[in-house]
């Protein structure tokens, strides 16, 4: 599935859905940062993130500000682990699924970063 978000001020930089059985909808998992460097996700309905991402922007900071959640290195394993078993299910997706990859990887560097400092 392939979905235009614009969460604009904030940047998307992860996104991906998979289908709940038991409600038969997609749940979007969507990793987002502001301008300042903050990062932090969401999981809920696609339809209703693309719903948000076309309403004006003071709505959809409200919105993020309510429903954004802090990051950890698990909830970042689990993402990784996630792209690894779709990269083995199709490889024609390698090197979009590998920069993910790093890119998570990365984010878990600089949040273990963050909690020295």
């Amino acid at each position: 599935m392939n979905h235009k978000i614009n969460l604009d001020p904030w940047e998307v930089i992860f996104l991906k859905s998979k289908l709940e059985h038991h409600t038969l909808k997609y749940i979007a998992t969507t990793i987002i940062e502001n301008r300042s460097g903050q990062i932090f996700y969401i999981e809920d309905d696609i339809e209703k993130i693309e719903d948000v991402s076309s309403m004006p922007n003071y709505i959809k900071e409200d919105w993020i500000n309510y429903n954004k959640k802090e990051l950890s290195d698990k909830f970042i394993d689990e993402q990784i682990r996630f792209l690894i078993k779709e990269v083995k299910l199709n490889q024609s997706m390698y090197l979009e699924y590998e920069e993910m990859i790093q890119k998570l990887k990365s984010i878990k560097r600089e949040l273990k970063i963050k909690k020295i400092l």
